[in-house]
């Protein structure tokens, strides 16, 4: 029997759990070490320019599947050893040049040459993906996908990951402060959009939009996006699209590197620090990494300083692994603890910030209360995070089998009064994946069939001590998932092909729990038939099943143009909240309830693409139609509990959703300093048979632009400053007036445009060309206008004296953050065989 209990009460765990996880843990580690005396293969060759026939020195070597590369020396040449057999998509990337990608077949010492094609623009249509369960080139997959790169994460600003990839066209986040951020794609989110990192699934509470994503943003390299349903390849939670996470790569063979980031915002005193190394010896790779990061009360200019949206979190992360002729095999451990105001809006009659009880003797918080760091003075959250993740690649004859599992546990906390939680559980998560690829080393074809899933547990906490009343939202429950999946490509020579079939079975049991004396200090959680007691939750076992499936194309037609086209039918189950919720989402300001009785969603969707990759400019847009059947929402009632709005989860027979996304990039070749970066959102959604106030989904984003120009300055061979660039941006957004209106669910919001602006440069050691440290300095919000986004949702939040009130005017809720000013220093620690040049720091 599998026994659950809450890491972070670790003293109270027994001395047997102890000593058996212990065990699992050396176990694990005895496997990783069985492989050290296999021999593995080697992978080598040269890069030069192909005009010229001169050698390229610092030109980065990759294989994306592996997480391995390495780059080239003064003459050109590169090795990559301790590979495991197979067949890998190579990707060659050089400042200045067109990235280059070639498939290899390594099976004992390999030699792979590369020329390279002068361009000052880099481009990513070359680059190679993963995570569509077949790695294919960015160009070439008929899905519609986002590639995030190191260089954009890395000389951006931002809060949150989510941050980091939200300005990409046709995502978006929604928000409740500085350090709450959840994805949304093509105006879908929550349980709709699936987060991975290194592939494991983060199932840290989807539903909930109080707390954002538990992931350290420092351990992030780059990311996919999948900007569509992806329940092929992962089951019914990615019906709206897959957001992919990479950590960095692994350090060269034979060397040691890593790390030192420190960062600061002028906003809300944003403190954030990482230290990272990694090693690579034989095949054997490690990794670690330790975060902190911490902020006070973020500011806006109508505003000031808000009230509830500091934040602290810290996290550590190993990685183990080892790369042999097997395969390999990698074991990931995680542990994340977040602590998060959470801001209700409650002010007095003047529109002064309160709290919503006096502390100690006071009753409107100090310079000192918005300035502290402790993230414990006003309501708020305390969440952990506890991760291991085991992944397995093993040769089998002509393909690789793949076995990976993992335990993942996320701990819940509502505070009431900084040490007394009232909403109280924890969910244990055991994600599994199962399968065989196979690709021909000439025949373009590429296989790949499996099955993936989860096992997952939650509990309830037990009561808070008097006079503390605990907030059940969800009951005990599990939640079985299991699918099996197929998919096929086949690349011609201007032609792709890909499509494959799923079927997904979800199993949901959920315990009754009756409460004796409920909503009073004395309540208490007693058994079923106790009298005088109150059903909190039903008991219930609900079963559901259903097909997903895909069919598409890519053409690569004449002058760099191409074509996409992707077909897809999505399932998605009801999420637990949507079954189950009865009471306050406390983070939401909001009562909430479900319906046991809801069927799955059924989506159909069709994609269609038309890009070119040229030399002095590059476009693509996107355009989807998304029909979805049996569409589940919170809609509002006009029923009020304790002066909190009730939403109830309805089924909506069909909610249709539409639009576009796109960039247009200009990179002209005769002008090497300049880059002019656009990206394109606009989705349009439709209830048909809806009355005019809600004849809209809500929570669609505006319609926005975002444009960026980037002057960068000349490299001389014999300058200390390299790579270094200014930008100047805008984003553009117009007023939302299609919304869910009905009870004031839904307020229009208003048009305003941000800008912003940032600098960044390496310095060098010009005796050695190693990069001694690299900063970056981003302000957004430049002119530090007052506006509220329309995925704002703390713009609803609102009291008056602790008494809650609806907010009927955009001035009445919550405003977003104000001008921010953000500085990164970066400084690289290490050792190497070869120069630790720019190229290697900055590969994607």
């Amino acid at each position: 029997m599998f026994i659950a209990l809450p890491l972070s009460a670790i003293g109270l765990i027994d001395n047997r759990l102890k000593r058996r996880i212990v065990q699992k843990v050396l176990f694990s580690l005895l496997l990783l070490f069985s492989g050290l005396y296999l021999h593995a293969q080697s992978l080598s060759g040269n890069v030069t320019d192909a005009v010229n026939h001169q050698t390229i020195e610092g030109t980065s070597v990759y294989l994306p599947q592996l997480k391995l590369g390495t780059v080239t020396d003064s003459k050109g040449n590169y090795k990559i050893d301790s590979l495991p057999k197979g067949i890998y998509q190579v990707e060659v990337q050089k400042s200045g040049h067109v990235t280059s990608t070639k498939q290899v077949e390594v099976d004992g010492d390999v030699t792979l040459n590369f020329s390279m094609t002068v361009s000052p623009f880099t481009s990513l249509n070359e680059v190679v993906i993963t995570s569509l369960g077949i790695a294919t080139t960015l160009q070439r997959t008929p899905m519609p996908v986002t590639l995030v790169t190191h260089d954009m994460i890395v000389e951006g600003t931002s809060n949150t990951v989510i941050d980091a990839i939200a300005s990409q066209p046709g995502v978006n986040e929604t928000t409740e402060g500085s350090g709450a951020t959840k994805p949304q794609i093509n105006g879908l989110g929550f349980d709709r959009v699936l987060t991975l990192t290194d592939g494991l699934r983060q199932e840290d509470f989807q539903w909930g939009d109080d707390h954002g994503i538990l992931i350290d943003p420092y351990a992030v390299y780059n990311a996919e996006i999948i900007r569509g349903p992806a329940s092929l390849q992962y089951g019914a939670s990615a019906e709206a699209g897959v957001i992919s996470f990479k950590s960095q790569p692994f350090a060269d063979s034979g060397t040691m590197r890593g790390s030192v980031l420190s960062e600061y915002h002028t906003n809300n005193g944003y403190i954030g620090n990482s230290v990272n190394i990694g090693g690579n010896k034989n095949g054997f790779v490690w990794d670690i990494r330790g975060s902190s990061e911490e902020a006070h009360c973020s500011q806006n200019p109508k505003d000031g300083y808000v009230w509830g949206t500091a934040w602290q979190q810290e996290n550590v992360k190993l990685i183990l692994g080892f790369n042999k002729s097997w395969g390999y095999s990698r074991l990931t451990l995680n542990a994340l603890h977040r602590r998060i105001e959470v801001p209700d809006g409650n002010r007095d009659s003047t529109g002064k910030f309160e709290f919503d009880t006096p502390q100690n003797g006071k009753v409107y918080p100090s310079r000192a209360d918005f300035l502290s760091y402790h993230a414990d003075i006003a309501g708020d959250k305390n969440l952990d995070e506890y991760q291991a993740w085991w992944q397995n690649s093993f040769n089998v004859g002509n393909g690789k089998f793949g076995i990976d599992i993992g335990f993942t546990q996320s701990v819940h906390h509502d505070i009431d009064s900084g040490t007394v939680g009232s909403g109280n559980f924890y969910v244990d998560d055991i994600p599994y994946s199962l399968k065989y690829q196979v690709a021909g080393a000439h025949s373009g074809l590429k296989f790949t069939t499996g099955i993936n899933g989860t096992y997952e547990v939650e509990n309830n906490f037990a009561e808070p001590p008097v006079p503390y009343i605990g907030d059940f939202e969800i009951p005990n429950y599990t939640d079985f998932q299991i699918g099996g999946y197929s998919i096929l490509e086949k690349d011609f020579k201007n032609l792709t092909l890909s499509g494959g079939l799923r079927y997904d079975v979800s199993n949901f049991i959920g315990q009754s729990m009756y409460l004796l004396n409920a909503g009073t200090p004395q309540q208490t959680v007693v058994p079923a038939g106790t009298p005088g007691a109150d059903m909190q939750f039903e008991g219930f076992n609900n079963t559901y099943s259903g097909w997903s499936g895909s069919i598409g194309a890519s053409y690569q037609l004449p002058q760099n143009n191409y074509l996409k086209l992707n077909i897809s039918k999505s399932f998605r189950a009801p999420a637990i909240n949507e079954l189950t919720s009865n009471g306050q989402n406390i983070g939401s300001n909001a009562v909430q309830l479900g319906n046991i009785n809801l069927k799955p969603e059924q989506g159909y969707q069709i994609d269609f693409a038309y890009g070119n990759n040229g030399r002095d400019l590059s476009f693509e847009l996107d355009g989807f139609y998304n029909h979805i059947n049996n569409f589940i929402f919170g809609d509002r009632t006009d029923s009020v509990s304790d002066g909190l709005p009730v939403y109830q989860y309805v089924s909506s027979n069909t909610a249709i959703l539409t639009g576009v996304s796109g960039y247009f990039n200009i990179h002209p070749t005769t002008t090497k300093w300049l880059e002019i970066n656009n990206g394109l959102t606009y989705i349009y959604s439709y209830l048909p048979n809806s009355t005019d106030s809600t004849n809209h989904l809500p929570w669609i984003p505006a319609p926005h632009l975002t444009t960026e120009i980037k002057l960068k300055l000349n490299d001389r061979k014999s300058s200390i400053l390299k790579g270094t660039y200014i930008k100047f941006g805008l984003a553009k957004y117009w007023a939302q007036n299609n919304i869910y209106s009905a009870l004031y669910t839904e307020l229009p919001s208003s048009a305003y445009t941000l800008f912003n602006a940032g600098a960044g440069t390496n310095f060098i050691n010009p005796k050695t060309g190693r990069v001694i440290c690299s900063f970056y300095v981003n302000c957004t919000n430049l002119t530090n206008i007052a506006y509220v986004d329309h995925l704002n949702l703390a713009q609803y939040f609102l009291s008056y004296n602790g008494q809650v009130s609806t907010v009927t005017q955009k001035n009445q809720g919550i405003y977003n953050q104000g001008r921010d000013i953000s500085f990164k220093l970066i400084f690289p620690i290490g050792t190497t065989t070869s120069k630790n040049r720019v190229a290697e720091d900055t590969r994607d």
